[in-house]
Formats: C-alpha cells, sequence, structure tokens
C-alpha cells in the first residue's frame, strides 16, 4: 500500500501536475485545516517507504499499551491494526503522509484506554478522543435490535453469513456483537468500525462504515485492514479527478471506466 502510494506521487511529480494537484485538493472536503501541498507531500515519501520496510521492532511503551489493549478486549487483536497502529506510532512521516490522504480521522490507540469511565466489560467499544467520549456500541442498542429483528434475512450480517457479503455490501450488523466493535476512525457524521469477535483463520476481522444517515445499515469495506486503506486512498483519488465518484470509491466501486 505504502509504495502505491509513494508510485502515485512520483507520477504526479513526473507529468508535471504538481500544481493541478494542489488547486484539486483546496476543492476537496476532508479533516485538514490547510490544503497540503504537493511538495511537502512528495518529501514524505522516502521516509514513508523506508519505514514500512524496516523490520517491525515496536517500543516498550507501544507493547505495553498492546497488552492492555488486548486484556481489555479479551482476544488478540488483528495483525494489521496491530502493524497499522505500530508503523504510525513509529514513524512521522509515515503517519503524516496516511493521514493526510485519508478523510477519516484516525484514532489513538490509547483512546481506549484513557479515562472514558467505562467498565471492562464493553471491551474496546468506547474511546475518548479529545473531549469526546465515543461509545460506539450504542449504535447496535436500544430500537435496534427491533430493526435486525425485521430486516429481511438477506442483509442480516452474522457471525455465520458475514463472509458471504462483498464489499460495498450495505448490512445489518447483528446486535450481539456490540461490546466487539472497535471505532477506529470517524468522518462527519459517519464512522469506520471494526467486528473483532469475526476474526478469520488469519486474525484478521471484517471492517464496516456507518453513521448517522445509515438507517441501521453498515457498509462493509474490507476483510482486512490494509483493504481498507487501500479504499480511503482511491476515494481520495476521486475527489480530485472525479469528484462525484469519491463516495462510489470508498465503499469498493472501481475508478476504471468511470468517465
Amino acid at each position: 500500500m505504502t509504495d502505491r502510494v509513494c508510485r502515485w506521487l512520483r507520477a504526479v511529480d513526473a507529468s508535471g501536475l504538481e500544481r493541478a494537484f494542489d488547486e484539486a485538493f483546496e476543492t476537496v472536503d476532508m479533516h485538514f485545516h490547510e490544503p497540503p501541498r504537493f511538495e511537502a507531500l512528495l518529501a514524505l515519501v522516502e521516509p514513508a517507504r523506508q519505514a514500512s520496510m524496516e523490520p517491525n521492532a515496536p517500543s516498550a511503551d507501544f507493547t505495553t499499551l498492546l497488552t492492555r489493549l488486548q486484556l481489555r478486549l479479551g482476544a488478540p487483536l488483528p495483525p494489521s491494526l496491530i502493524g497499522f497502529w505500530e508503523l504510525r506510532a513509529r514513524s512521522l512521516q509515515w503517519r503524516t503522509l496516511f493521514d493526510t490522504l485519508m478523510s477519516p480521522e484516525i484514532f489513538a490507540p490509547s483512546a481506549y484506554l484513557d479515562g472514558h469511565g467505562y467498565g471492562p466489560e464493553y471491551r474496546l467499544s468506547v474511546a475518548r478522543v479529545d473531549n469526546s467520549i465515543r461509545p460506539v456500541h450504542e449504535s447496535l442498542d436500544y430500537g435496534y435490535v427491533e430493526w435486525f429483528d425485521d430486516a429481511a434475512e438477506a442483509v442480516r450480517a452474522t457471525a455465520a453469513t458475514w463472509r458471504n457479503f462483498r464489499v460495498g455490501d450495505s448490512v445489518m450488523l447483528d446486535p450481539t456483537v456490540a461490546r466487539s466493535l472497535i471505532q477506529i476512525a470517524s468522518d462527519h457524521g459517519e464512522w469506520v468500525e471494526l467486528v473483532s469477535d469475526w476474526c478469520d483463520e488469519t486474525g484478521e476481522s471484517p471492517i464496516f462504515r456507518a453513521g448517522d444517515d445509515y438507517e441501521g445499515y453498515a457498509d462493509l469495506l474490507g476483510t482486512s485492514l490494509p483493504q481498507w486503506l487501500g479504499l480511503e486512498v482511491d476515494a481520495t483519488m476521486a475527489r480530485l479527478v472525479v469528484p462525484d465518484r469519491a463516495t462510489d470509491v470508498a465503499s469498493g466501486a472501481s475508478l476504471l471506466g468511470s468517465a
């Protein structure tokens, strides 16, 4: 994924499109206060790539934090999520590059442990981000249970059926997984959540996008974090080239043939 982003930015540079890139970024609706400049992003490319190729050598502080997170979750975390968090912590250049190219705001792993006041039975379904508490488990509580029970069997995602869905499908998540949710990012009334109880044989778990206007549904974004990262970068490319396609691309649609 890192190599792919690096190739993309170098291609922009080689084609002399850096000014067009900067102008396009000024029009997109993303989380930053000031649009990034292409020259600054290009300077991050090689350090980010080198960091992604280094052997995984987490710091003692990260290892301690990871142990606390997995104890609270009561299960191992997906390997790709661990690698993502570790690389963001280890390389400022990698973190800056990918945070710039992704619309959602990424939560720090410490957010699930720091001062939200919820007991261990809530696992990692609650995060404290700045002064805001994000209890993502509540999205599957209360009236949602009745919505799920009334939904057609074909849209119900459960431990037995979620693998039958494809990226981009809108589904209703089994409410019994409420406290196994981990909200890993947030974006303008939407959130990205991982269902930790639904892990496959490699330890990876599916990732969904839900939100205030989704009427209880969630869009499957990928079966692992790298797949989701790829869609986010593709969506940023779409915002710069064909803005009306960005939402579709973020849910798995291809840019090929979009013209």
